[in-house]
């Protein structure tokens, strides 16, 4: 079953762990500022959660990064319209053109947003999506682009950038299984990837198990390939490389340098590098993203052997 305008609806199912997510990239790439606007709902209690983030090199959790308000807990709304989403703490979410564009917008605790996303191509949907930790959630990821400014903590700042956003709805169960990565770049409406890796059994490498490349107006799966951390500061990742192979024989090899690390704790039981990321391929340059994301017990260990690293 494919995606339609129909699928902008919120999606019910009776798993306690349902849950349907929404998520908008956007970034200020000359001032190494990246952001998110990412909300979830429950349709069977009408509890929301989500919130927008944005940080730069001047912090790396979140509670010292330039502005964060991810919050869990929000007070129930019911019915809630997902063409119309406005939760308690002033995010808002509006359908201005169904898997087209987008009016996203926030006032609070000393940030205001004002942005609008605008699709690229068509939906791009992952079937038994790996990062939901469940079988039976659907998922897709789109490429787009971000305008609009923010205003924070009273300096003004213009956003005309590239962006992904996802919805993906299912059961999100807590914790993670094994390490894995989120990773895209574009560079021009004729030229973007997405990919989703999982760790294998070899150590430093991860699979590629699902993703596109768009490539001379040509779309194709990504059907095999490889990503390997090249280097790491501390436990972040700071330079990163991405091989893989579409469905129509065509290689693509992208090598990212990490300009900014937030450590997001946002889902239970996983810890996430979420980083902007200044990709090269094809002998192009293009921004975007690695979430790098591992269970807590690898965290522990990927510290303690940053520590010894360490001059």
């Amino acid at each position: 079953m494919g995606l339609d305008a129909g699928d902008e609806a919120f999606h019910h199912g009776a798993d306690p762990y349902w849950r349907e997510s929404a998520w908008f990239h956007f970034s200020v790439p000359e001032r190494n500022l990246i952001g998110f606007v990412y909300f979830f709902y429950d349709p069977r209690t009408g509890v929301p959660g989500g919130g927008p983030a944005v940080w730069d090199p001047s912090g790396e959790e979140t509670y010292d990064c330039l502005f964060y308000d991810w919050r869990w807990l929000q007070p129930t709304v019911e019915h809630l319209d997902s063409t119309h989403v406005e939760l308690p703490n002033s995010l808002r979410h509006e359908v201005l053109d169904p898997m087209r564009r987008y009016r996203l917008s926030y006032s609070n605790l000393g940030l205001e947003l004002d942005l609008e996303w605008t699709a690229l191509m068509e939906p791009h949907e992952i079937r038994s999506d790996p990062l939901s930790i469940a079988s039976g959630a659907r998922h897709f990821d789109q490429p787009g682009r971000c305008t609009g400014s923010l205003v924070l903590h009273g300096e003004r700042i213009d956003v005309g950038c590239f962006s992904l956003r996802d919805r993906t709805w299912g059961p999100h169960r807590p914790g993670a299984t094994r390490p894995g990565d989120y990773l895209w770049a574009i560079t021009s409406p004729d030229s973007h990837w997405h990919a989703i890796t999982l760790a294998t059994d070899e150590p430093g490498v991860e699979s590629v198990r699902n993703g596109y490349l768009f490539r001379d107006g040509i779309l194709g799966d990504l059907v095999s390939g490889s990503r390997r951390v090249l280097e790491r500061r501390g436990d972040a990742p700071a330079r990163v490389v991405l091989d893989a192979v579409d469905e129509h024989g065509r290689e693509l090899r992208a090598i990212g340098e990490i300009r900014t690390v937030l450590r997001w704790f946002g889902w239970p039981g996983r810890l996430a590098y979420w980083t902007l990321t200044d990709w090269r391929w094809d002998g192009r340059q293009g921004w975007g993203e690695n979430q790098e994301f591992h269970p807590l017990a690898q965290v522990r260990a990927l510290r303690a052997a940053g520590q010894k690293g360490s001059p």
